[in-house]
């Protein structure tokens, strides 16, 4: 059985993606004037797509490399989006756009929590 945390990080991140969309949604129009449709949708549906895909991995398949990738990605987004932030320059909402980073911040942490290690750590 797999232990809360786990299951926390999952809903959480899924929580995440959700925010991600209504985001999407305030910012289309500003999003699509800098870039087409089509690009857009791509980008998207790869970056929600793969992002769904190594949490599935990782909450259902105990992948530690799914979860390193994931802590790498938001790792590697996180210098880009305080300077966004600081410039205020955020498509969408600045309050959608915090949610989701503190939401990703603490998914991450759970996987470093004793349980989540040790069930990580279980071979199938």
């Amino acid at each position: 059985m797999r232990p809360q945390t786990i299951v926390t990080f999952e809903r959480i991140v899924f929580v995440t993606l959700i925010l991600g969309l209504l985001q999407s949604y305030l910012a289309w129009d500003r999003v699509t004037r800098m870039a087409s449709i089509g690009f857009v949708l791509t980008v998207q549906i790869f970056t929600f797509g793969l992002i769904g895909g190594l949490t599935l991995l990782v909450a259902r398949r105990r992948s530690n490399v799914s979860k390193w990738i994931l802590i790498v990605m938001f790792a590697i987004g996180l210098p880009p989006f305080v300077r966004l932030i600081a410039q205020g320059t955020t498509l969408g909402s600045i309050w959608i756009s915090v949610l989701q980073t503190v939401g990703q911040l603490l998914a991450c942490g759970l996987l470093f929590t004793a349980s989540a290690r040790s069930w990580l750590s279980e071979s199938n």
